[in-house]
């Protein structure tokens, strides 16, 4: 059997040591695997879209479009323990006090790269949600930083943390994770920027796959990540870097997840595999 062929995004230096320990891990248990690295997630799909790649480690961007252009025939293999339940938050300056979305009313409001689902396409709709227009209602600025990457750099997220830090903006959106590592890394002076709205959980990447793909071999690849050791010392250097505890199986609740994203991508026009 050819080796499965499977496509990441270089977002970092770090993606490398990750992919090569999880090829290692297959190729040492029987199932030949390889990968290749694209610079954006357009080209990947595009890739997955015409066959020259098996299996592709989507964002939730990706997946829907992959979703879109298959008819929805694409599957979602697997995905992150910490892929499930993603969420949005929004943070600005304490001193303004702020309690929720309706008091961004009039505020100058930052969003981040513009492909990237938690720090502009989710929020723009969780704005609307709230009933602010974020063409009238509020100054609307977007950080779009590394375009293509769909945010993982998180680059235009800490963008915003700057810009609210400078007085350039009021309050701006990032993911969890982000907020997470701001706190963690003293990156503001404690005091002076604040977390005032979480969304609702939604998921973030996955494994993709095209319903073309021999039901055996995507069988395999399942089994075989999902077989991993947690407690293995260099699979748990794997999953540090990459951001997770275990690898869950992607079913109908998972699915769920990606719903109001899509509906924010049809409203956007963001449906098609532009790059």
């Amino acid at each position: 059997m050819k080796p499965i062929m499977l496509g990441a995004v270089a977002y970092d230096p770090k993606v490398i040591p990750i992919w090569d320990i999880i090829r290692d891990y297959y190729n040492d248990n029987g199932l030949r695997l390889d990968y290749v690295l694209f610079s954006n997630y357009e080209a990947q799909v595009d890739a997955l879209l015409n066959q020259r790649i098996d299996v592709a480690w989507n964002t939730n961007v990706a997946w829907v479009r992959t979703l879109a252009a298959t008819g929805g025939t694409a599957k979602a293999l697997l995905m992150r323990d910490t892929d499930i339940d993603f969420t949005t938050m929004f943070i600005g300056k304490a001193s303004l006090g702020m309690k929720s979305l309706a008091d961004l009313k009039g505020k100058r409001v930052g969003l981040g790269s513009a492909d990237s689902a938690q720090a502009a396409i989710l929020p723009y709709k969780f704005l609307q949600q709230s009933g602010i227009d974020p063409e009238k209602d509020i100054s609307l600025k977007r950080f779009n930083s590394d375009l293509g990457k769909h945010g993982d750099t998180g680059r235009s997220e800490f963008d915003i943390l700057e810009a609210i830090l400078n007085d350039e903006i009021d309050a701006g959106a990032i993911g969890s994770t982000t907020w997470i590592r701001m706190v963690e890394e003293g990156m503001f002076p404690v005091g002076e920027v604040e977390s005032f709205y979480t969304s609702e959980g939604y998921c973030h990447c996955n494994f993709t796959v095209l319903d073309s793909l021999d039901a055996g071999v995507a069988e395999a690849f399942k089994k075989m990540m999902l077989s991993q050791d947690p407690n293995d010392p260099v699979i748990k250097k794997m999953m540090v870097m990459e951001g997770l505890n275990k690898w869950v199986a992607t079913g109908p609740n998972e699915l769920k997840g990606y719903e109001l994203l899509t509906q924010a991508m049809q409203e956007q026009g963001m449906m098609e595999n532009n790059w």
